[in-house]
């Protein structure tokens, strides 16, 4: 809505601004079961699993739920964007933009041009994926796109070939997906209050692992 408006959230920092003020007050100014349900009804409904109706009836609950008008007020930010909402799962359903906001896909996209720096071009060994297999031309077609955080840039290239194999033929991606499961059981502890002793401890292996995630910024002051 603010592109179509000529304002670039992300030139500014704003977009990581209002991530982490609705992340950080939505449970504590409104419901925190409210806001979890709409968290929840989001994911539904990027994955075609609930209807936009659905998803701004959470919207609305979580509103009702808030005390302070002022916080209430950027929850009409969200329901400002409803015309937006409707349009894109118009398109969505057309199947005109299936992979538009899969994460699979800009995750990859950072992986490959992150280790690309030190490593040039390589062979990239990965699951069976439809969603990344749909995509695979336009990763490698990506850096003729202007960048949209960085107007005067284009995106950097892909850097690799992909191949798709079965873990059970690549010990690699055994090993894989061990990796993953041991950062996402620290990052879980972690959001979840400070994790158990296992979790501690794997901090210091699993941290370097991440990288250009998407993560709450540090509260200062």
């Amino acid at each position: 809505m603010a592109h179509r408006d000529g304002y670039n959230l992300y030139e500014g920092k704003e977009t990581l601004a209002l991530a982490n003020m609705l992340h950080l007050a939505g449970p504590v100014m409104g419901d925190a079961d409210a806001y979890d349900r709409m968290l929840h009804a989001f994911v539904s409904w990027i994955r075609q699993k609930a209807t936009t109706d659905e998803l701004y009836s959470a919207v609305t609950a979580l509103k009702s739920s808030v005390q302070k008008q002022q916080f209430a007020d950027y929850l009409e930010i969200l329901e400002y964007c409803r015309p937006v909402a409707d349009e894109h799962a118009a398109e969505n359903a057309s199947k005109g933009h299936r992979d538009e906001l899969d994460p699979a896909i800009p995750s990859l996209y950072c992986l490959a041009t992150t280790f690309g720096q030190p490593l040039g071009k390589f062979r990239l060994v990965h699951d069976v994926s439809k969603v990344i297999d749909r995509n695979t031309t336009g990763l490698h077609t990506v850096h003729l796109l202007p960048n949209p955080a960085r107007s005067d840039e284009f995106m950097k290239p892909f850097m690799g070939a992909i191949e798709f194999a079965d873990s059970k033929d690549h010990p690699q991606l055994q090993v894989a997906d061990w990796a993953a499961g041991a950062t996402r059981h620290w990052a879980q502890q972690m959001v979840g209050g400070g994790g158990d002793q296992f979790s501690r401890e794997l901090e210091p292996v699993a941290r370097p692992w991440l990288i250009d995630c998407i993560w709450p910024a540090p509260v200062e002051g």
